[in-house]
């Protein structure tokens, strides 16, 4: 007797804590008698709606018999927008873009300070007195081997020159960019745009000469190396003299990048050592960090994994006609945000658009192009009203984009591919009947 009652109140506990963990999940459990139940309706339960899954051991169990099928629907609630987004353009025009543009605003100025006033003191000082010392610069070995060491340039002009020209490089590109916005080609426009706004502005913002490092990181080598192969596979040209020549530029990249690191790294390690004040001290060390956290732009390599997922299609390789549909796509986008502004009417119309364009990030990308029916992770929201910017200025009913017309998301996850293996639990070849008899 008391051996059964021990085992009944043991039971009626972990029932009890059985039902707590249940709650956390939107999901609560009642004992009644031997056996848990689910709720009915005449319990009147209801559960508060959870902030966020818990992944206890119970809720893992549970997502695991949800989605333990031979082809579970992993992404049956996703869909990608056929018009790009178009039609909820309205979440790129909020307040708190404003904050995101001031700050991508602040970057652009910083790195621009850091890289005209030193780089031109140097030049006006002809390199001053010279206390660059760094015995890891590859250019003093190749340099003495070639000719006598006291004539060999400062490294500091050297790369003075080098950042400099690289900010004429770049602030050219910028300017041959607004006489193409001037004109009233409207293709030709919004193009230049897109390019000045998501390509040339995000570039000043964090380069330096350090930067062609980003070129040999492993995680960007390794996919443009592979990117490479496939694009000369594709035209059919052998791979010698095209690999020769990409490793050759990886090399260059590589010695710049590690020259101009030596001789900044040698340059703040100086600044800190003699600096007489505080600021002196903090704004060199700033310069050199933010040059630093700028050789990987995480941002646009996070941009550019995202336009090879949806425009590269299932081999994930954009060849040139899906490189147009993405710089299309970006072109669009802008001329879109624009109308926006008058749609909606915001205003000045000039300052929402620069906050909603350089505030954009991948995050923007994901929301505009993805679509959830009934999120698994979280409660179902309310389904997307079509904004009133939908419909261009002056045309009542323009024909809707189509540019995923070829990306189709696959509920199981792609596991219809895998013809040829066969797990120990399922087995695709098998008719619906036996597989569900099976799990």
């Amino acid at each position: 007797l008391k051996c059964s009652l021990l085992k009944r109140a043991v039971h009626e506990r972990c029932c009890f804590a059985l039902a707590l963990r249940g709650r956390s999940h939107g999901r609560v459990c009642f004992f009644d008698g031997p056996e848990m139940r689910r709720p009915k309706a005449e319990d009147a339960v209801q559960p508060a709606a959870p902030a966020d899954l818990h992944y206890s051991r119970c809720g893992l169990s549970e997502v695991w018999a949800d989605f333990n099928k031979p082809l579970p629907d992993f992404f049956g609630d996703l869909h990608i927008a056929k018009d790009g987004g178009f039609s909820e353009i309205e979440v790129m025009l909020e307040p708190r873009r404003f904050l995101a543009a001031v700050l991508s605003s602040f970057s652009l100025v910083l790195n621009l300070f850091f890289i005209v006033y030193p780089n031109v003191q140097i030049l006006v000082d002809r390199g001053g007195d010279d206390q660059v010392e760094a015995k890891a610069m590859i250019s003093n070995y190749i340099w003495g081997a070639v000719a006598p060491a006291s004539s060999a340039p400062k490294p500091k002009i050297v790369l003075a020159c080098l950042e400099l020209g690289m900010l004429v490089f770049y602030t050219g590109k910028a300017l041959v960019a607004i006489p193409r916005i001037l004109r009233k080609q409207e293709a030709s426009r919004w193009h230049a745009w897109s390019y000045l706004l998501w390509d040339t502005i995000p570039t000043l913002s964090s380069f330096s000469a350090m930067k062609s490092l980003h070129y040999i990181t492993p995680k960007i080598l390794i996919p443009a190396t592979l990117h490479c192969v496939k694009k000369m596979r594709r035209a059919g040209s052998k791979y010698g003299l095209h690999l020769l020549g990409f490793f050759a530029l990886r090399l260059f990249y590589a010695f710049v990048g590690f020259e101009a690191f030596v001789i900044k790294f040698s340059l703040a390690a100086n600044t800190q050592e003699t600096a007489t004040s505080f600021l002196g001290a903090a704004g060199s060390a700033l310069a050199f960090l933010n040059q630093m956290l700028g050789v990987v732009d995480v941002g646009r390599f996070a941009s550019r994994r995202l336009f090879v997922f949806i425009f590269g299609g299932e081999d994930g390789f954009m060849d040139d006609r899906e490189e147009l549909v993405a710089q299309t796509f970006l072109a669009m986008l802008c001329r879109r945000v624009w109308h926006a502004t008058a749609t909606l009417k915001k205003k000045p119309r000039w300052l929402w658009f620069l906050a909603a364009t350089l505030s954009y990030t991948d995050d923007q990308f994901q929301t505009l192009v993805l679509n959830e029916t009934e999120p698994m992770h979280r409660q179902p929201r309310k389904p997307k009203k079509v904004s009133a910017s939908a419909e261009v200025e002056g045309s009542s009913a323009a024909p809707v984009s189509t540019f995923h017309e070829s990306a189709i998301v696959e509920p199981d996850r792609g596991k219809g591919e895998l013809s040829g293996i066969h797990g120990p639990d399922f087995d695709v070849s098998e008719s619906g009947a036996s597989a569900e008899a099976e799990v």
